[in-house]
């Protein structure tokens, strides 16, 4: 697994400045600008992690699927604020910019970042494509279990919890949330899978793997002794871990390379 990250140093690099961000956010005064910077940079380290990982492999075609992801987001994002579907009614706040639409466009880049980091958890795997594109998709909502009462916590944006919900949380946000996952995570699929030896592709799995890892990990931690919610911590944990299991076990039984 550590060779993976010797070959691939710019991703390795992102990991580390992402990872130094996240660490450093709690140490500033919630509402504060130095959270708000801390949390582009955690966006956009990982979706560096998750390109300049995709591209040793994929090539171009790594950019092109995380611009089309955010594309297709966006807009996602964009009908949701404004109608309420598919994620249940809510209102971004001015916290995060650039905005368009009022849409923060950082939205948008967390949305690429996490299928591209977990379509390269799955890609070594021999389970038919579909089983993939629906296990991506349930480890991109269970991150999701982690980001919004945090993102919420943050102040970035606000819910109506007139349903049932989850920490504040309506629950068919992560019913959206599953949805449009499945979406991205066949686009990532058809865009990004190519003919590849077992040798190659661990290289490629291993980055994806150890990012997805460092999230479940500083997540837990986070909630547990600095956004003071052992529930999210626990809850979240128990997501995470088991989608990331899934992803070590794939792993270490490297029967076939999904075509």
């Amino acid at each position: 697994m550590m060779t993976g990250l010797r070959r691939q140093p710019a991703a390795t690099v992102s990991l580390v400045l992402t990872v130094a961000a996240m660490i450093a956010t709690p140490l500033f005064p919630r509402g504060g600008s130095e959270r708000q910077v801390l949390a582009n940079v955690v966006v956009l380290g990982l979706l560096c992690v998750s390109v300049f990982s995709a591209w040793a492999l994929c090539g171009i075609r790594a950019v092109v699927a995380a611009i089309s992801i955010m594309v297709l987001t966006f807009g996602v994002e964009l009908l949701g604020s404004n109608t309420g579907f598919p994620f249940g009614e809510y209102d971004y706040t001015t916290a995060l910019s650039p905005r368009v639409g009022g849409v923060p466009l950082l939205v948008s880049c967390a949305w690429a970042a996490i299928t591209l980091i977990v379509h390269g958890m799955f890609r070594l795997a021999s389970q038919v494509t579909w089983r993939r594109v629906l296990w991506m998709a349930a480890s991109i909502t269970a991150w999701d279990v982690f980001l919004d009462p945090q993102m919420v916590g943050e102040g970035y944006w606000e819910w109506d919890t007139s349903s049932l919900a989850f920490r504040g949380i309506p629950l068919v946000n992560y019913a959206g949330w599953t949805a449009t996952a499945i979406v991205t995570s066949a686009m990532a699929v058809v865009l990004c899978d190519r003919a590849l030896t077992a040798s190659r592709v661990t290289e490629y799995v291993s980055i994806p793997l150890i990012t997805y890892a460092t999230l479940t990990v500083m997540y837990t931690i986070g909630f547990v002794f600095f956004f003071d919610d052992i529930v999210v911590a626990v809850v979240g944990a128990i997501a995470m871990g088991g989608c990331l299991w899934r992803g070590v076990v794939h792993r270490s039984r490297p029967t076939g390379v999904v075509p």
